[in-house]
């Protein structure tokens, strides 16, 4: 079978379509045919070697996917095989055949494609969590989404809409912020505007909540914006600069800057379970549309690469079979 590998840190010649032997499936595991993958900013971090705790070349990387269950081991409680799923795990994805735990996947409705499916745990597990369980948000609250032209972004700008938010959005091209105005999104604006835009929506407050992604100086401003008893949620810094933060000032203003990674959902089964659950009852009516804007050969998953790394792409990017 065919894998991506990651031969050492660095650009994206550092990653190969290699061949691999086929994995068999150990006790209470199954095989998944996998016909979708998806690539996360987390998979360029690894192949840099800039994630922390990250896996060591040689490795196969890869969070997410979609495919067919394949075999199992036999055993009563397994998935059946012919089952369409998703699969979310910390890495070794990346690759036609996988061998992983029951609990890892996430049975597809009829109504969601493969590519769908592939593009589907990290991003909307990602964008929900921040939300609902780190930044507890609330109805009639306002948040602002940076990068709501990507993966997560997109999840968030829609989640937030289901929750009755009042959502003001980021993006870097007039092109992205039509289509995320499409998704619900009150406001969308280039990164010059922001402040200036949720300041006139809030009457002056600011924003209740804050998805930050970027680092850096929109980092900067945007805690500077937040307003009393808001809620700054990191979820990555992919400018690379990551700005000190004024404890006693957060006190004084009574602010909290909050941080989500989905490591923590995948020690948390029930929690993972419930969550997906709810995700695919609002995909089930129609209130979720997954934004899957480039499909990739698997081949070619050097440029898959360089669009997740790049401004140029909307949407998640999904490598397929």
């Amino acid at each position: 079978m065919k894998a991506a590998q990651v031969v050492g840190f660095g650009d994206v010649d550092r990653i190969a379509v290699v061949d691999m032997p086929i994995p068999t499936p150990a006790k209470d595991s199954v095989l998944v045919r996998v016909k979708a993958w998806g690539l996360n900013y987390a998979d360029v971090l690894q192949r840099q070697g800039l994630y922390l705790g990250g896996p060591v070349p040689p490795f196969v990387p890869g969070m997410e996917a979609a495919g067919i269950v394949e075999g199992n081991d036999g055993g009563q409680q397994l998935i059946p095989v012919g089952t369409r799923v998703a699969v979310l795990a910390a890495g070794g994805l990346h690759a036609e055949r996988v061998v992983v735990q029951p609990a890892a996947c996430i049975p597809l409705p009829d109504e969601m494609s493969f590519a769908q499916g592939a593009a589907f745990p990290v991003h909307y597990l990602t964008a929900y969590h921040a939300l609902a369980t780190v930044a507890h948000a609330r109805a009639g609250e306002t948040v602002l989404i940076h990068a709501a032209g990507g993966g997560v972004g997109t999840a968030a700008v829609q989640i937030a809409r289901i929750l009755g938010l009042c959502v003001v959005a980021t993006a870097s091209t007039e092109e992205k912020r039509i289509k995320i105005r499409a998704l619900g999104a009150t406001r969308a604006v280039g990164y010059e505007d922001f402040e200036a835009t949720t300041r006139d929506l809030t009457s002056g407050r600011g924003p209740d909540i804050v998805l930050e992604s970027l680092g850096g100086d929109v980092f900067r401003r945007s805690l500077a914006l937040l307003a009393p008893l808001g809620r700054l949620v990191v979820l990555g810094a992919v400018s690379g600069a990551v700005p000190p933060i004024d404890g006693i000032g957060l006190v004084f203003r009574s602010q909290g800057v909050l941080g989500f990674h989905l490591n923590a959902l995948l020690r948390d089964a029930a929690a993972a379970r419930a969550s997906v659950g709810l995700l695919l009852e609002w995909f089930g009516r129609g209130d979720l549309e997954i934004q899957v804007g480039h499909e990739v050969a698997f081949t070619d998953i050097r440029r898959g690469h360089q669009l997740v790394a790049s401004r140029d792409r909307y949407g998640a990017v999904v490598l397929m079979h």
